[in-house]
């Protein structure tokens, strides 16, 4: 049986074992990996002294001797120097240096080397980091643990690290080419003109650097159940990442000995934004992730609020949904806020909590279950992890912010409908959105994300539907929002200081642009460009997704291998082989169902409740495919936004 969740755990346990009587130094993401594998409480058992943000404003306590430093990206720049002045305003004589990145990764960025000498790298940071400690007879270990995964369900993959390894859009092909023109020091230097044409060679050294550790960490997991893959792709930059999947040489030579076939599918997130901008859904992980401020900023997590005052205090910790001790009850939990309706999953809630009180028969609904498990303590303590989701649940039920959702999806709908030719475009209602908004609570951020959706639903009919015209006044009213308004932080960043019509015009013309690129993303597909339909004419336009689409295609038996915007990646010499006897004789192309277990990878985040509806049709469509869902991170509707607010690729 395959267990995919042993593969975090199974590495945290290695680095575990390193932390007795030490300050442990973490940096944002390994914290959150950490958070759903054990947790800070597993280090503390384990005999750390103490942990810390890995942070410049941090110390290493002067008593302590060992320290246990852990990055989840290479150690270079910013992390490199923060572990430098935390050294050298030290008294350790014992440091541990832990990376999530392969060594390959450092080689890239040190040498831009591709091939790596593992001993060459280590080498090298363990003598910085005697240097920094002012002995070279005090001790340093440095390792490459990945501890890049983390699991919120049996079937669920994400790896934080990768976050920024996300699809291109044609506007970030002028930034690409500066960069191109630069290294080469040459004005007529080739120059790439469209995405679809990009390889890895293209994209400057960051870029190429997130490609390299997401390939590596995919390579990781697959081998962590001797998989011997099959590569196949949806989109330019997945196809990227595929490509170098295929030819690394870690990967060559697992798939020598490997002997779980397993097919691995890469897509880009933003051949389907429509699905990642919806306000509503009726998957309770969704609902805590559009309710809830998230926990430290974790994709994955939320901060609920314990304290029983409305807007907390400082002296209570908040809960989150995450498991510490009981992986397997944690896991049980997990399954019935992803893949199960609101109504069941909060009726089961309710039940189990109920059997978990005594004198509990009075009790009718969560609101009360929750009201008498907080004045039981023992309870609290017995069932900590419980009680915490309980307490989420009763918020997300009673919270402004859940109906303010709810009517933004009401008016999403009512958008979607006049995307067809017989109805005025849906930017006449979007234009009177920006004019009523203070009246509807409405800002600015929840508006652009509605013309996300619409930008990315409508496709390569946007100028059809959303026409020149409309846009120009949109753009005017926008400049004019912007010099009047407060502005949320991320759209002033975007805009810049000071705020004037000058960089407001200038952010609205942006903006505009930025959608219509989003809108093209689908115009090399042949089979996936349109995101919505009309069942019948009594019926409403509605959306369909991407990952529906492509799931119910991978198992059609009459379109087999035929699926012109899946590419597959062979590069052995027996593929070769076969693709030259193809031109002669009718060979099959590999196909995804071809092997029982299947990988898709989603580049750029996933909605908690695309994870059920892809679970939910991989049951319906086979009884023996496995499927494991993977991508860097868990989207809110809000985040789609980061498209939008894009200055350029360095951004």
């Amino acid at each position: 049986m395959l267990r995919w969740q042993e593969f975090g755990q199974a590495w945290w346990a290695e680095a575990r074992k390193k932390v007795k009587n030490a300050a442990v130094f973490l940096d944002p993401l390994a914290c959150e990996c950490l958070h759903w594998n054990g947790g800070a409480p597993s280090l503390l058992e384990a005999g750390a002294s103490c942990i810390k943000e890995l942070s410049t404003f941090e110390v290493v306590p002067k008593n302590i001797k060992k320290g246990v430093f852990i990055s989840s990206t290479a150690w270079h720049g910013t992390n490199y120097n923060i572990l430098e002045s935390l050294i050298k305003k030290s008294n350790l004589e014992y440091c541990v240096i832990i990376t999530s990145a392969h060594v390959s990764v450092h080689h890239l960025l040190l040498w831009g080397s591709r091939e790596s000498n593992d001993s060459e790298v280590l080498q090298k940071i363990e003598g910085d980091v005697l240097g920094w400690m002012g002995n070279m007879n005090y001790t340093v270990e440095v390792f490459s643990y990945p501890l890049s995964t983390l699991h919120p369900t049996r079937d669920t993959v994400l790896i934080p690290s990768a976050k920024l390894a996300r699809p291109l859009l044609t506007s970030d092909l002028g930034y690409l080419n500066e960069q191109l023109i630069l290294f080469s020091k040459q004005a007529d230097a080739q120059t790439v003109r469209s995405i679809n044409d990009l390889s890895n060679a293209n994209l400057p050294l960051e870029s190429q650097v997130q490609v390299r550790q997401l390939v590596h960490n995919l390579n990781q997991l697959i081998q962590h159940i001797n998989g011997k893959d099959e590569i196949f792709t949806v989109g330019p930059f997945s196809r990227i990442i595929g490509t170098e999947l295929e030819a690394l040489n870690a990967a060559k030579t697992r798939r020598k000995t490997a002997t779980n076939k397993v097919s691995v599918i890469l897509v880009d997130r933003l051949l389907d934004l429509a699905s990642a901008t919806k306000f509503s859904s009726d998957n309770l992980y969704d609902r805590f992730i559009h309710t809830l401020d998230r926990l430290h900023e974790y994709s994955s997590d939320v901060a609920i609020n314990m304290s029983g005052k409305p807007q907390g205090d400082l002296t209570t910790a908040p809960g989150c949904l995450a498991p510490q001790t009981d992986w397997n009850d944690g896991w049980d939990m997990m399954d019935h806020l992803f893949h199960e309706n609101s109504q069941q999953a909060t009726e089961w809630f309710t039940d189990v909590l109920k059997d978990s009180l005594e004198d509990s028969n009075d009790l009718k609904n969560l609101g009360d279950v929750i009201h008498q498990c907080s004045k039981d303590w023992d309870f609290i303590e017995k069932f900590t992890h419980l009680y915490q989701v309980g307490y989420g649940l009763s918020q997300i039920q009673s919270n402004d912010k859940a109906k303010r959702m709810d009517d933004l999806e009401g008016i999403r709908k009512s958008l979607v409908e006049c995307l067809d030719d017989e109805s005025p475009s849906p930017l006449i209602q979007v234009l009177q959105l920006l004019k009523t908004r203070k009246d509807m609570n409405l800002s600015l951020d929840d508006i652009l994300v509605l013309l996300v959706h619409l930008y990315s639903l409508a496709g390569d009919r946007r100028k059809d539907v959303l026409p020149a015209e409309l846009e120009e006044r949109f753009k005017s009213l926008v400049a004019e929002i912007i010099v009047n308004d407060i502005l949320s932080d991320e759209l002033q960043d975007f805009v810049g200081v000071p705020v004037d019509e000058i960089r407001a015009h200038r952010a609205a013309q942006r903006i505009i642009e930025q959608l219509h690129c989003i809108s093209e993303f689908r115009s090399h597909m042949k089979r996936y460009r349109t995101l919505f339909q009309r069942r019948s004419s009594a019926m409403p336009l509605e959306c369909i997704s991407f990952f529906q689409q492509l799931v119910e295609d991978i198992f059609d038996p009459l379109l087999g291998d035929k699926n012109p915007d899946l590419e597959h990646k062979s590069g052995s010499l027996k593929d070769f082989i076969k693709t030259g006897f193809s031109l002669f004789v009718n060979v099959r192309k590999p196909k995804p169902v071809d092997n029982p277990t299947i990988i898709l990878y989603v580049c750029g985040g996933i909605r908690p409740d695309e994870v059920k509806l892809i679970r939910d049709l991989f049951r319906q469509k086979s009884t023996t495919h496995k499927v494991l869902i993977a991508s860097s991170h868990f989207l809110s509707a809000y985040d789609s936004l980061q498209y939008v607010f894009k200055k350029n690729l360095s951004s």
